[in-house]
């Protein structure tokens, strides 16, 4: 061939790659559509969710709802759904981050370059109000649905409580006992990566043999915080309320915990944003902060919060004082969910008992928790309890 033939053939080898580069990135969504499991490019495990709207991922200005789609007979499908404002300067943005992480290596700085990009298009006030959610926005709300946390990830199959029948009809999917809907209970997650296998789930009031919580005995998200049991505590024993969840499971490592978290103990702004950034940072592990920021990672990946992976660190300082690091175990159980639960084998029963003091909050209030516990990242347990608090 000749030269000027090919070289014509380079140029348009080279053009055709970087135009299906700068194509596959635009990950953002349009004003006004509806997009189910829509995910940018996985960086350090964690995948870029609701890409086009104003704000970091799904961020807390979007409207969020819950529904539960039938996914063959007793099984459901849990959907969680954003709407999101958005504006080309968001979805340019989203773009830009996109498209920079798939087409530069570690190290390279995309929040640095796309942030710039974004303040001299559109400037500072509307970039600010943008980063946390704000407008002004263009259009129609993007909708974003959810079945699972990344791309291939695992789903939450729920079932119908005992006593309850499964519906799928064109107006509604759902359960409905007595004539009147009920809310599905959680069964296990499907597909994904080879993880814990669950069965037998039940979750909700726990109750007592001999002063100990035994099982649970009632399946059900509410429970009554009233005070009929007693609580060892510090200053003497205190009226609480059992609950919790119990499985029998298999192909666990018991080397590995399961980390729970739960929705009311979400972070604040700026540590989500630190946590984040934390996650997406390249590492050298040849390098002592390298070694440090790895550590971070994996402990943020696990599933633990920015407090938790904090308070287990510590520094000593010149004259030897010891700052941070863990408190002293106290000897008295706390109330709420667990941050850890132990296998005790391979395969077996789980017993997670947990309670909360009477008087935790006013009497007549209520605090909705939902409860999702993960084994190296992977979401093994969700379940979701509403605790309302009463007199007597």
């Amino acid at each position: 061939m000749h030269k000027a033939g090919i070289l014509l053939t380079a140029v348009v080898f080279t053009l055709a790659v970087f135009l299906s580069l700068d194509s596959a990135a635009q990950w953002s969504a349009s004003p006004g559509e509806t997009v189910r499991n829509a995910f940018g490019p996985s960086k350090n495990q964690n995948a870029s969710v609701c890409r086009g709207a104003c704000g970091m991922g799904c961020p807390s200005s979007c409207d969020q709802e819950e529904a539960f789609l039938c996914a063959g007979a007793g099984a459901l499908i849990r959907v969680q759904t954003y709407s999101c404002g958005t504006h080309q300067g968001c979805r340019q943005h989203d773009d830009c981050l996109d498209r920079c992480s798939q087409q530069h290596g570690e190290g390279y700085d995309c929040q640095a370059e796309c942030h710039a990009e974004a303040v001299e298009d559109w400037g500072v006030e509307n970039t600010t109000s943008w980063a946390v959610g704000g407008g002004p926005f263009d259009g129609d709300p993007i909708i974003f649905e959810y079945t699972s946390e990344a791309p291939d990830g695992p789903e939450a199959v729920y079932r119908c409580p005992e006593g309850a029948r499964q519906e799928c009809t064109a107006e509604r999917d759902g359960c409905r006992a007595g004539g009147k809907p009920v809310e599905p209970v959680f069964d296990s997650f499907a597909g994904g990566a080879a993880s814990v296998r669950v069965t037998g789930f039940r979750s909700g009031r726990v109750c007592t043999t001999g002063g100990q919580p035994s099982s649970v005995c009632e399946v059900t998200a509410d429970i009554k915080v009233i005070g009929q049991d007693y609580c060892t505590q510090p200053g003497g024993k205190k009226g609480c309320t059992w609950y919790g969840f119990e499985l029998d499971f298999a192909n666990a490592n018991p080397a590995e915990p399961l980390i729970c978290r739960t929705s009311a103990a979400e972070e604040d702004f700026l540590g989500g944003v630190v946590s984040k950034v934390i996650k997406s940072s390249s590492v050298d592990e040849g390098t002592e902060m390298g070694q440090f920021l790895g550590q971070l990672q994996k402990e943020l990946n696990s599933g633990k919060s920015m407090d938790e992976v904090f308070s287990g660190i510590s520094i000593t300082t010149e004259d030897g004082t010891v700052l941070g690091g863990e408190e002293p175990s106290d000897v008295f159980p706390k109330a709420g969910v667990p941050t850890e639960v132990a296998f005790n084998g391979a395969s077996g029963h789980l017993f997670v008992p947990m309670f909360e003091l009477r008087g935790a909050s006013p009497p007549g209030s209520s605090v909705e928790h939902m409860v999702r516990c993960s084994q190296n990242g992977t979401p093994i347990i969700e379940t979701r309890f509403r605790l309302h608090f009463g007199g007597k």
